[in-house]
């Protein structure tokens, strides 16, 4: 029932909601608990008592009370509040006791922190006043009570006495709280309650629609690019986290799209590759084998060929392994410390005698004091073979290649730059890839690369720390620069 995501959401919400309700419900009912309770009812009550009292007994006992109550009067007294299960006291004006039915105050005793106010003042058809008031029991306990004096007002003398009619205050209890207001505070706040949870429910649909909707679009989406489909993109859309998901997952899509046609041009490149060469090496095996190659330099040549479109398919197949032994990161890099200017030297050495073979100026300008690196040198030396020499072979007799390195505080920089033809702008994002050659017809004769070259110095250079960074402009040549870091000792 709780499998999607919707469900999931909903549910939370609408169990947090809930939580929220009952423990706002129960923080309220225990500040109501700390409240005290209407008294109205019981004043009601302790006056009409008061009355009943004073019209059925009072009478009897003005007559006898002098300042002091008999013992006649106090069990007159007890026995009445018994019947009626109030505590009946009789307290003169200035708060001292004359009789307490419940005992608790001795005869002559004042009470503490009493007060009183009047609840009837008199009037012509009732002589005596009515008062309320509260008082508190040795023990804490807090009574309220309404009093009437003994006497009538026009006989009263001084410290005249009272009788009085007193109850506990009542204490509030959770069962007292919610019959006290459950008609007038609860039954309201559980509507409100019930009608905002309602609406908050339609809210958090709407939220948890907001969030699951875009998901599973991109479910969609991506079952659809399982299948192939790698048109597929999903809108933007929902909270951030959600947006940024789907900004995520259009870029890996275009990615991945990138990615495939990637494969389809190496696998395209390669089929055309080793077409070429096998091609050859049939044609003139099977010319060798025919004796159409009878003559001995006829047969000199056809091996020739043979060997060097052998040679060919050899270097490809090395660079193909050494390209994937370094992306699956199999190819152990020999790292130690090495003058990365004697490295520089000896690749310009070896590739000098080809540069003047086809009349390209070669300028070395390394400086002594270049600081070593931590690294492979032989792999360093293929990546610098690689781009001098992809320098020197699109450059055109006459012109000039420069190789030249700087030390930062923090890299060694060597740049190699040619006055060749340049790249084409569109074409510079592409050059690292492989297989991935400028001329796509690859019919010029001096096109005898694989199009790996680029693609493993790149991956040699990242595998020591470094990167690899191409300019160009077409018609006045190219610069490769080559950033590698410095150890740390040498910072």
């Amino acid at each position: 029932m709780l499998h999607s995501l919707r469900t999931r959401l909903l549910a939370s919400y609408v169990a947090i909601l809930l939580i929220m309700l009952c423990l706002i419900g129960l923080v309220l009912l225990l500040f109501l608990r700390t409240r005290p309770l209407p008294t109205d009812t019981l004043i009601r009550d302790l006056t009409g008592t008061l009355l009943d009292v004073r019209v059925t007994e009072v009478v009897r006992l003005e007559g006898r009370l002098n300042n002091s109550v008999t013992a006649e009067v106090s069990t007159l007294l007890s026995s009445e509040a018994a019947a009626r299960d109030f505590r009946l006291m009789v307290v003169n004006e200035d708060n001292t006791v004359e009789f307490d039915s419940n005992e608790t105050f001795d005869v002559g005793t004042a009470l503490t922190e009493v007060d009183r106010e009047p609840l009837v003042r008199p009037t012509a058809s009732r002589t005596a006043a009515i008062y309320q008031g509260r008082f508190l029991d040795p023990d804490g306990t807090e009574w309220i009570y309404v009093a009437q004096p003994l006497r009538p007002v026009l006989v009263q003398r001084a410290n005249t006495p009272f009788l009085a009619v007193a109850a506990p205050v009542p204490r509030p209890s959770l069962r007292s709280v919610v019959q006290t207001f459950g008609e007038t505070f609860f039954r309201p706040l559980v509507r409100a309650g019930m009608l905002g949870l309602l609406v908050a429910i339609g809210l958090s649909a709407l939220i948890a629609r907001s969030v699951a909707r875009p998901l599973q679009q991109m479910s969609k989406a991506a079952q659809r690019i399982a299948d192939g489909d790698l048109e597929q993109r999903v809108p933007v859309v929902g909270p951030h986290e959600v947006r940024t998901l789907a900004q995520s997952f259009n870029e890996m899509t275009e990615k991945v799209a990138t990615t495939q046609n990637a494969q389809r041009d190496f696998l395209a490149n390669v089929s055309h590759d080793l077409r070429t060469p096998l091609t050859s090496i049939q044609g003139f095996s099977q010319a060798i084998a025919e004796g159409v190659a009878s003559d001995p330099e006829a047969a000199r040549h056809a091996a020739q060929i043979i060997h060097d479109e052998a040679g060919r398919l050899h270097r490809m197949v090395e660079s193909l392994l050494d390209l994937a032994r370094i992306e699956s990161g199999q190819m152990e890099m020999q790292r130690r410390p090495l003058w990365l200017g004697d490295v520089l030297h000896a690749v310009a050495e070896s590739i000098s005698m080809r540069a003047r073979d086809k009349g390209v100026q070669l300028d070395v300008q390394i400086p002594p004091t270049l600081p070593r690196v931590a690294g492979d040198g032989d792999r360093l030396a293929q990546v610098f073979t690689n781009l001098l020499d992809n320098a020197i072979r699109y450059t055109p007799a006459g012109g000039r290649v420069t190789l030249d390195a700087t030390a930062t505080a923090d890299a060694l920089i060597v740049t190699m730059r040619d006055t060749g033809e340049g790249i084409p702008a569109a074409e510079l994002s592409r050059i690292f890839e492989r297989f991935y050659q400028v001329d796509k017809s690859r019919q010029r004769g001096r096109r005898t690369g694989s199009g790996l070259g680029l693609a493993i110095s790149q991956q040699i250079v990242e595998a020591h720390g470094g990167r690899i960074e191409v300019a160009s402009v077409e018609g006045s040549g190219t610069t490769f620069t080559v950033r590698l870091p410095r150890p740390a000792e040498e910072g």
